[in-house]
């Protein structure tokens, strides 16, 4: 599938497959497409090519209300002239649900993303940017769709709130089961929510697949640098294949006697030390729990142990 604004495409002949009940983020820095592909699955953009289908349905002509697909936006789009009991009502009124239906929809859906009673008859303004969000989430979620987009829903909000909603959303994709589809440019909140991650970069589809998998076996030196800190060291420098580039993640370098150097950084990370360290010719990045008195200048030797160092394909990168 791809999109574009006359030449210059935003979303670059991209084919995905969504297991159904998956939890799956689309992960990218600004500016790569993420965005527009998920406005492509809602109906609100059409592909210039290419086809998408929902359960073995095609539905790239039909508009967003015919998709039966939620979608939370990144601002939440809430009505500030209704509270958040109409808000979300307004979806389930628009398509013909009776009075009764609707009530019990909105309270389930309220239930759901733990928005307290009290709360539910206030306007948007009378709300915090957490309590908005649970209103946008119950809102996309009260027609109980089968596929659920999320544009950015974490952004807007502290670390602290980001962290509890970001667990609700986990809490609720688990109890629900609905097929969710979130797009961040966050890698601690792709890693630490999604079943599968999604990787983008200039309207590309670079690589697909678990978290973990992703981490550690990254198929280019862009997803292993976007997804972590990464050390990438050239093969000559390891006195291995000289056309190839390893990763090795600093929290898997070792101290040890393999590779002597001397730090010429040192940042306190609370229980963790993260110290560059310059060994021959290039530099290495550990990680570690305290481990004494370390400075800047000291003298340290580092060991890379062979099971975490991990050969980047050659075709990997664009």
């Amino acid at each position: 599938m791809s999109f574009g604004y006359g030449r210059d495409l935003v979303v670059n002949d991209v084919s995905l497959s969504i297991p159904a009940g998956a939890f799956v983020t689309i992960l990218g820095p600004s500016g790569c497409g993420k965005t527009t592909l998920l406005r492509l699955l809602g109906g609100y953009l059409s592909p210039a090519r290419g086809q998408i289908f929902l359960h073995g349905r095609d539905v790239t002509p039909l508009p967003p209300n015919l998709r039966q697909v939620g979608m939370v936006f990144q601002s939440y789009a809430l009505f500030p002239h209704l509270t958040a009991r109409q808000n979300v009502a307004f979806g389930l009124e628009v398509r013909g649900r009776s009075k009764t239906e609707v009530c019990q929809h909105v309270d389930a859906a309220f239930d759901r993303v733990g928005l307290s009673v009290t709360e539910r008859d206030r306007f948007p303004s009378q709300l915090s940017g957490g309590q908005q969000q649970r209103v946008a989430l119950a809102r996309a979620l009260a027609f109980e769709p089968p596929v659920l987009l999320l544009d950015e829903p974490l952004a807007s909000l502290d670390r602290h709130l980001r962290e509890q909603v970001r667990l609700e959303l986990c809490r609720i994709h688990r109890q629900s089961g609905v097929t969710t589809v979130m797009v961040t440019h966050d890698q601690e909140e792709a890693l630490a929510s999604s079943d599968l991650v999604a990787v983008m970069q200039a309207g590309r589809l670079l690589q697909v697949g678990p978290p973990r998998e992703l981490y550690d076996r990254p198929r280019s030196s862009f997803v292993a640098r976007f997804l972590g800190d990464a050390n990438l060291i050239e093969g000559a420098q390891l006195g291995m294949t000289p056309k190839s580039l390893f990763l090795v993640r600093p929290e898997c370098v070792r101290v040890g006697h393999n590779w002597p150097g001397k730090i010429v950084a040192l940042n306190f990370h609370g229980a963790d030390l993260v110290a560059d360290v310059q060994c021959r010719d290039f530099t290495l990045r550990l990680r570690t729990r305290a481990i004494g008195e370390l400075a800047v200048g000291d003298k340290i030797a580092l060991d890379l142990p062979q099971e975490h160092l991990w050969e980047i394909p050659a075709e990997g990168d664009l």
